[in-house]
């Protein structure tokens, strides 16, 4: 669904440059997601969808140990350092798998779309949904797609903000 939706619809935004962002709930979460995303780029030999994963630290898995710079990696073989990351993902990539990191305080413009696999609350929910609100030229909507939330408990995260514009 995830590479699907960017090649139907997160590609196609903000004149061909649209990004998409994926919450992830762990940070085992986003390295699984990451893997999984990744070969099924490969086997379906799709060339225009080029991925990054943002997490803190190291995540063991199936006994392999992975962190931020071993796995995000540029096309001509070089590791991408935790600190070269958001430039990285503005000029060359076009998905971001992240677990807590760029949830707040992330300033993409070109970021179109977004999947939630996390329950979000309060202002946590807010501010994961707001790094959609960057204005860019081209850019007339957003695409969320949420498995953990319902659209209730998104409303009732918001309300606070809203009902105080209106005093």
């Amino acid at each position: 669904i995830i590479v699907e939706t960017f090649i139907s619809t997160t590609s196609k935004a903000i004149g061909g440059k649209g990004k998409m962002m994926v919450v992830t709930a762990s940070r085992l979460a986003a390295v699984r997601y990451y893997h999984e995303v990744k070969r099924y780029i490969e086997e379906k030999k799709y060339n225009n969808i080029d991925i990054l994963v943002a997490f803190s630290g190291a995540v063991k898995d199936g006994g392999q140990e992975y962190t931020e710079s071993k796995v995000n990696i540029r096309k001509d073989g070089t590791h991408i350092s935790e600190d070269q990351l958001k430039a990285e993902f503005h000029s060359n990539f076009n998905v971001l798998i992240v677990a807590e990191k760029y949830q707040t305080g992330f300033d993409e413009p070109k970021l179109h779309s977004m999947f939630v696999d996390k329950r979000l609350r309060g202002v946590k929910a807010v501010q994961t949904l707001s790094r959609l609100n960057r204005c860019c030229g081209g850019k007339n909507d957003t695409y969320v797609l949420d498995f953990a939330n319902t659209a209730e408990s998104i409303k009732e995260s918001f309300k606070p903000f809203y009902e105080e514009t209106w005093l």
